[in-house]
């Protein structure tokens, strides 16, 4: 339909990824090698073969038994291949072996995409779970106009799209209306622009005298964002049509932490791009993703460090005296130091697009990569200071990801950091949401003045991390905070607040119960744009577990645990709610399935070892207590949950030391150093008048530390 007027751009997309992103399994598209290989990883054999036209692979099923599975489209292309399966009555699931499609010897080959861990059935990454469900974790990115046909009465998605690769209208919107006009020969140039998204003038880049950086001419627009964010990120979907909406009306991007992100916002996790690409300067600045990728074939406008030169001076910043390596080595391309790569799905490498400069300096402190020691093994951190420091480069003093840190820890001198960040003009406004939404670990008096002005910020991202950030304040400082924003008409934001007032919701007056009701009801409906997915119906069953409404929330984790047996957060949930009911012995099946998802997760193990207390079994339960305060996702809670159950068994020593560990980590938790205090309970006790201390510049105000200073009335330490 389009490629009768749009010649050059179709054939530009007939040799891009997106014209690859899905296809039917026919010769023409199939590079896998399906004649009749077989391979064994996990322990499970695998056998890719013919029937007649037919691509079939045949290997362990969901129940554990061998099976044959026809093979409905081949997925993506480069530098991978992944085949998605027909599972039985009609549902899609992407094969967990994908073919390496890079040249022979590295590729050309079968492999697992998860090398590390042994995916079996039962496994949430298994080939056969939810995870890896075409309809709800694939189709809206690899094909055009996805819709997903709930059917009401059973719950079940029929899901159908317009073409079934990633093609004109996924960019640009319904042509309909354009193809009318153009065949009528009535199609004005403001018709043309307002169907094409993102056609029209772009920002142009313009060299000043005596400035080596190109500055924009023209408005800088989000344009780029709308058009290629949606699926070039992590985001939650806040409406069921999001074609022709801003991208973050139509998306909630999920904010840089620290499982997806290294602390200084570099890429750890598959991120997809617009996370790491809006924390940059680049993006402060104006440039968008067209600036550097044609976008049709995706490819860069120009070979090598051309691309970089089109803004930045090839006879300043590609010359030795910049980059200090020989031109045409590892560490001449601009690339290599300032989007070092990381490989996903076994040999993807994708680029990091926040465009860091390389920080050894940082590495130190917080232990994330740079591009020197990346590239120079063997070579390790201090060295790479020393050579930048032979160079005549200081690295600066400052840097957002330190200040990032103490807000994690619970920092409350941090947030005048927090406050200089802010008001920083170059700093990306994704890196100040995620400062305010860090703020809520700070449980500081001066944090509600610190958030209200940005709650009427312009930037809706900000104004979302603002709201983020009062998950840190009380019940009724909170409520205050939002009484007159409540009418905020931003998706995004109004998403975010819901999320924030449902959390104290049950401590809401009837008047601002009922101030509430839209907002909640707006909560309501951008969850349903994404109910096949087991995450959102543990959001809704949460939502309703807040609003008294025990049999919808039931309903709904059913629902989530349907879809996906192995939801953690569905499984920890019910149990709480089946504990609230007094469905104790429930309550401990449901822990034990999510230990067995996730036996290292510090939630469950919490939840699990107070199950055991409640069962008057705590000797047992000092065992998932004490993973639960050592886990990746470990809080302070969890710490202090461990001390107490440690304490109560006799065992005050073992309870100290796992105190202290916890406040060498959270230095500033009032839980921590006032139950340290009371286990400590020797008023000449130099560690007892430290932490007193410490608890008085905290919480001057406390009514709790104000009786710890008059039960130990000597507080301060001798000269």
């Amino acid at each position: 339909m389009c490629k009768s007027c749009h010649a050059v751009e179709t054939a530009a997309w007939e040799r891009s990824d997106h014209f690859r992103a899905m296809k039917a399994a026919t010769a023409a598209n199939v590079a896998g090698d399906f004649s009749d290989v077989r391979v064994s990883f996990h322990g499970m054999d695998t056998r890719f073969f013919r029937e007649g036209d037919d691509y079939v692979v045949e290997t362990v099923g969901r129940d554990g038994n061998r099976g044959k599975y026809p093979v409905r489209y081949a997925f993506g292309y480069r530098p991978l291949q992944q085949y998605l399966l027909d599972r039985g009555d009609g549902i899609l699931q992407a094969f967990d072996v994908a073919w390496d499609t890079r040249p022979a010897p590295a590729g050309q080959r079968w492999y697992h995409l998860q090398t590390d861990e042994a995916i079996t059935p039962g496994h949430p990454f298994f080939w056969t779970g939810h995870a890896m469900n075409w309809s709800s974790h694939c189709a809206d990115c690899h094909s055009t106009n996805v819709v997903k046909n709930l059917d009401p009465t059973t719950g079940k998605f029929r899901t159908d799209y317009a073409e079934v690769n990633v093609a004109c209208e996924a960019c640009h919107g319904p042509a309909g209306e354009h193809v009318r006009l153009a065949n009528a020969g009535t199609l004005s140039e403001s018709v043309h622009s307002g169907f094409a998204a993102g056609m029209g003038e772009r920002v142009q880049w313009r060299f000043e005298p005596g400035n080596p950086i190109a500055e924009p001419v023209g408005i800088p627009t989000d344009r780029d964002t709308d058009m290629c964010g949606g699926c070039h990120s992590l985001r939650t979907p806040l409406v069921t049509d999001a074609v022709g909406k801003p991208y973050h009306e139509a998306y909630r991007l999920e904010l840089p932490d620290e499982v997806r992100y290294f602390p200084d916002g570099q890429i750890r996790e598959e991120v997809f791009v617009l996370g790491s690409f809006l924390q940059s300067r680049m993006h402060v600045r104006g440039v968008g993703c067209g600036d550097c990728h044609e976008p049709h074939s995706g490819d860069l406008h120009l070979p090598g460090n051309g691309v970089c030169a089109q803004c930045h001076r090839a006879d300043v910043y590609d010359v030795a005296g910049h980059h200090r390596h020989t031109a045409g080595n590892p560490g001449s391309a601009c690339v290599d130091c300032h989007m070092p790569a990381r490989t996903y799905m076994g040999v993807d490498g994708r680029r990091d697009h926040s465009f860091p400069i390389p920080r050894p300096d940082l590495s130190r402190e917080l232990g994330v990569p740079n591009a020197c020691v990346g590239c120079h093994s063997g070579q390790d951190n201090q060295w790479a200071v020393k050579s930048l420091r032979g160079w005549g480069v200081e690295p600066d003093a400052t840097h957002w990801s330190l200040v990032h840190r103490r807000l994690r820890r619970g920092d409350p001198e941090a947030l005048a950091g927090v406050k200089s960040l802010l008001e920083d003009d170059d700093l990306a406004p994704l890196v100040k949401a995620n400062l305010l939404a860090q703020t809520a670990n700070v449980g500081s008096s001066s944090l509600a003045d610190l958030l209200r002005p940005w709650l009427a910020h312009p930037d809706p991202l900000i104004r979302r991390g603002a709201v983020a950030g009062t998950m840190g304040l009380p019940s009724d400082v909170r409520w205050r905070m939002f009484a007159n924003r409540l009418r905020d008409s931003h998706p995004g934001v109004r998403f975010e607040m819901a999320i924030a007032l449902a959390d104290i919701y049950p401590a809401l007056s009837p008047a601002a119960r009922r101030a509430t009701a839209p907002l909640l009801a707006d909560y309501r409906a951008a969850l349903a744009a994404s109910t096949d997915l087991a995450a959102t119906q543990a959001a809704l069953a949460r939502l309703e577990v807040t609003l008294g409404r025990t049999a919808p929330a039931e309903r709904a984790f059913e629902r989530a645990l349907e879809t996906d047996p192995t939801s953690l957060v569905a499984l920890v949930d019910l149990a709480d709610l089946r504990r609230a009911q007094g469905r104790e012995q429930e309550a401990g099946t449901l822990l034990r399935r999510a230990l067995a998802v996730a036996p290292d997760n510090g939630t469950a193990n919490v939840a699990f070892g107070l199950h055991l207390v409640r069962l008057d079994r705590h000797d047992e339960a000092l065992t998932p207590l004490s993973k639960a305060a050592q886990a990746p996702d470990t809080q302070p809670r969890f710490v202090h949950i461990y001390a107490v159950a440690l304490d109560s068994l006799g065992q005050r020593e073992r309870a100290l030391t796992a105190l202290r560990q916890g406040i060498a980590r959270w230095p500033w938790s009032l839980d921590l150093l006032t139950t340290l205090v009371l286990f400590i309970d020797d008023g000449g006790s130099p560690e007892l008048r430290t932490h007193l201390d410490a608890l008085e510049a905290l919480a001057p105000d406390s009514p709790q530390v104000r009786a710890l200073r008059e039960r130990y009335p000597v507080v301060s330490n001798p000269p």
